[in-house]
């Protein structure tokens, strides 16, 4: 029987479960595979576990997630790539057995991350069928070259197939059997789920459709309802939907929630989800709410029609003003996330989107400074029409990193002092999840946040920018 060391080597804190590790798991057993999770998010001594875990199991196939790329901050500029590395390092000096690579991080990156870490094979997209297969053709001494989705070395070249999006209606619903989901909860605070995946949006600047696929495809309503009381069995009480949109398409997100309360699980789970605000409305606020969802993160961007409109968003004003209507009517805490500085940003457009959010007065709004460069998305591939190296607006290492692995950002030059200038105009408002320049803008990045961990620590549970709200308003968990 093949065996999978299914590994996870994420450092970040507050911790973010390893959904994909769940979902593959079970798809491994269910092929046939034997899988055994080694998660080192919990280990002291990362070294010592590995060598531990190698001691005893020499397996088929390592699995690998690398579910981020960096941490899309322009303040920070966190490269996650420097810690796989050394993991990998780690896992070749206990083991011979060959090394995938998977996760969002990596399908965004594939070949550049590939040879960044020195691995056997990689899996592009998801991985369901083409992880158990990988693991089946090693095991026979079969070649594993025509699997769809899979990257591998061959001959001195590297050798990819396409992957073939799954049909998802077709999976049974996941057990969420592996993960130490209660645990994640219980120090990350919260857990994840999906309803769909892909995303058929055309923002300029989004990695969701190269990782995931510009198709959407939607799993069960029954199947989600399932799901999620697997993760209220374990004690995972707060959950946060992993959907590019919970409501695209909008009578999927309804038929959820249907799935959700005749399961009664509105008596037992507080959800928060990602929501696009074009198709949004009070019909569906009110079920999202009677469903146990308690807040909702809508993909804003800007408060400009036209600005919204260079962003390839299918957005308007009009239904930023309608969603915040329907979410007050309701009772439903919302954040809106902000994007500013993308091309054709200018001064009179940032103080027209800060008035715009006073006005509606959501609960938080976050404010992300400059676009990361993605591969693949329409602006990157404008901008890599000529060369990057000179051009005005990008900050970050454009020289020798043609490939983007190590992260670059566009700031259009027309707001060279956007940090200060959003400053100003929120003026102390607290809504404002708002980068302060005179810290780096450190403070609002989630990753390593230690009001968030503390928080976390104290009992809080929920999306990170509620936590957050209900700390500083002085508020009970949710």
């Amino acid at each position: 029987m093949p065996s999978v060391t299914l590994l996870n080597a994420n450092e970040m804190r507050p911790p973010v479960g390893p959904l994909a590790l769940d979902y593959l798991a079970q798809a491994l057993e269910e092929a046939g595979c034997q899988a055994r999770l080694l998660d080192l998010t919990w280990e002291l001594d990362p070294q010592a576990a590995i060598a531990a875990h190698f001691r005893d199991v020499q397996p088929t196939l390592v699995a690998l997630t690398q579910r981020n790329s960096d941490d899309c901050y322009l303040a920070g500029r966190y490269s996650c790539v420097p810690h796989a590395q050394a993991t990998v390092t780690l896992i070749r000096r206990h083991t011979d057995a060959p090394l995938v690579i998977g996760g969002c991080g990596f399908s965004v990156f594939p070949a550049p991350m590939l040879e960044a870490l020195g691995a056997d094979y990689g899996v592009v997209g998801e991985g369901e069928e083409a992880l158990p297969q990988l693991a089946q053709a090693l095991e026979r001494g079969e070649d594993p070259r025509e699997i769809a989705g899979l990257m591998c070395r061959a001959a001195g070249q590297v050798h990819f197939n396409p992957p073939r999006p799954l049909d998802l209606a077709a999976h049974p619903a996941a057990r969420r059997a592996w993960v130490d989901n209660a645990r994640y909860w219980r120090e990350g605070g919260q857990g994840g789920f999906e309803t769909k995946r892909g995303c058929a949006g055309a923002c300029i600047f989004c990695a969701d459709p190269v990782a995931k696929g510009r198709r959407t495809r939607l799993r069960q309503p029954q199947a989600v309802a399932e799901e999620v009381a697997h993760l209220a069995d374990q004690g995972v009480l707060h959950l946060h939907t992993c959907d590019a949109e919970f409501n695209l398409p909008r009578e999927h997100a309804l038929a959820v929630c249907a799935a959700l309360l005749e399961r009664g699980l509105e008596e037992r789970v507080r959800w928060w989800a990602y929501c696009a605000p074009e198709a949004f409305d009070g019909e569906l606020a009110g079920q999202m709410r009677r469903a146990g969802c308690v807040g909702i993160d809508f993909g804003a961007d800007h408060g400009s029609d036209e600005q919204l409109a260079r962003l390839g968003r299918g957005h308007r004003v009009a239904d930023l003003e309608r969603t915040a209507e329907a979410c007050h009517a309701v009772g439903l805490v919302f954040m809106y996330d902000l994007l500013l500085g993308a091309p054709g940003e200018t001064r009179e457009g940032v103080a027209q989107t800060v008035a715009l959010m006073q006005r509606l007065e959501p609960s938080r709004v976050g404010l992300s400074l400059g676009v990361r460069l993605y591969p693949g998305t329409p602006l990157t591939e404008r901008l890599r029409s000529r060369p990057l190296s000179g051009q005005s607006g990008l900050l970050g290492a454009v020289d020798d990193n043609s490939d983007l692995l190590q992260p670059v950002f566009y700031l259009d030059p027309a707001v060279p002092d956007l940090a200060e200038y959003v400053h100003h105009l929120v003026g102390g408002d607290p809504r404002f999840l708002c980068p302060d320049p005179a810290a780096e803008m450190t403070d609002y990045n989630y990753r390593e946040n230690p009001a968030l961990v503390e928080a976390i620590a104290q009992g809080h549970r929920g999306a990170y920018w509620d936590i957050l709200r209900r700390v500083e308003e002085a508020l009970p968990s949710a």
